[in-house]
Protein backbone atom coordinates (compact mmCIF):
# COMPACT_ATOMS: atom_id res chain seq x y z
CA UNK A 1 0.00 0.00 0.00
CA UNK A 2 1.28 3.61 -0.40
CA UNK A 3 1.55 5.72 1.45
CA UNK A 4 0.35 9.66 0.95
CA UNK A 5 1.99 12.28 3.14
CA UNK A 6 0.53 15.80 3.48
CA UNK A 7 2.32 18.31 4.71
CA UNK A 8 0.97 21.47 5.98
CA UNK A 9 1.90 24.54 4.60
CA UNK A 10 2.71 27.54 7.17
CA UNK A 11 -0.14 30.38 6.68
CA UNK A 12 0.42 33.50 5.46
CA UNK A 13 -0.21 36.60 7.94
CA UNK A 14 -0.72 38.24 4.60
CA UNK A 15 -4.62 38.28 4.21
CA UNK A 16 -5.37 38.82 7.69
CA UNK A 17 -2.84 42.19 7.71
CA UNK A 18 -5.27 42.93 4.52
CA UNK A 19 -8.09 42.33 6.40
CA UNK A 20 -7.05 44.00 9.44
CA UNK A 21 -5.87 47.17 7.26
CA UNK A 22 -9.60 47.12 5.34
CA UNK A 23 -11.04 47.21 8.66
CA UNK A 24 -9.47 49.58 9.83
CA UNK A 25 -10.09 52.28 6.77
CA UNK A 26 -13.80 51.33 7.43
CA UNK A 27 -13.79 52.17 10.88
CA UNK A 28 -12.24 55.33 10.02
CA UNK A 29 -14.02 56.38 7.37
CA UNK A 30 -17.40 55.64 9.11
CA UNK A 31 -16.39 57.91 11.86
CA UNK A 32 -15.58 60.70 9.50
CA UNK A 33 -18.94 60.13 7.86
CA UNK A 34 -21.05 60.12 11.34
CA UNK A 35 -18.88 63.00 13.45
CA UNK A 36 -20.66 65.96 13.21
CA UNK A 37 -17.93 68.99 13.23
CA UNK A 38 -19.98 71.76 14.12
CA UNK A 39 -22.88 70.28 16.05
CA UNK A 40 -26.08 72.19 16.11
CA UNK A 41 -25.55 74.20 12.64
CA UNK A 42 -26.95 74.42 9.68
CA UNK A 43 -25.44 73.48 6.40
CA UNK A 44 -26.73 73.59 2.70
CA UNK A 45 -29.91 75.44 3.71
CA UNK A 46 -31.56 73.12 5.57
CA UNK A 47 -33.88 74.53 8.11
CA UNK A 48 -33.20 74.25 11.73
CA UNK A 49 -36.01 72.06 14.09
CA UNK A 50 -36.47 73.24 17.66
CA UNK A 51 -34.64 76.61 17.55
CA UNK A 52 -35.22 80.25 17.77
CA UNK A 53 -33.72 82.18 15.56
CA UNK A 54 -31.87 85.16 16.69
CA UNK A 55 -32.54 88.36 14.44
CA UNK A 56 -29.30 89.76 13.19
CA UNK A 57 -28.76 92.97 13.66
CA UNK A 58 -28.20 94.84 10.22
CA UNK A 59 -24.82 96.50 9.33
CA UNK A 60 -25.96 98.46 5.97
CA UNK A 61 -25.16 101.99 6.41
CA UNK A 62 -28.57 103.53 7.39
CA UNK A 63 -28.01 105.86 4.11
CA UNK A 64 -28.35 102.57 1.84
CA UNK A 65 -31.28 101.18 4.01
CA UNK A 66 -32.69 104.49 2.94
CA UNK A 67 -32.57 104.07 -0.98
CA UNK A 68 -33.14 100.65 -0.65
CA UNK A 69 -36.59 101.76 0.88
CA UNK A 70 -37.44 103.92 -1.84
CA UNK A 71 -36.65 101.89 -4.33
CA UNK A 72 -38.72 99.39 -3.12
CA UNK A 73 -41.51 102.28 -3.02
CA UNK A 74 -41.46 103.53 -6.71
CA UNK A 75 -42.75 100.32 -8.40
CA UNK A 76 -45.54 100.56 -6.15
CA UNK A 77 -46.75 104.05 -6.42
CA UNK A 78 -46.01 103.24 -10.40
CA UNK A 79 -48.77 100.56 -10.48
Amino acid sequence: MAEIQIEQQPRSLLPWLIGLALLALMVIGLTLVFADPNPGTVEDGVPEIGKVHEKKKDETPRRLQQWALVAEAEPARAA
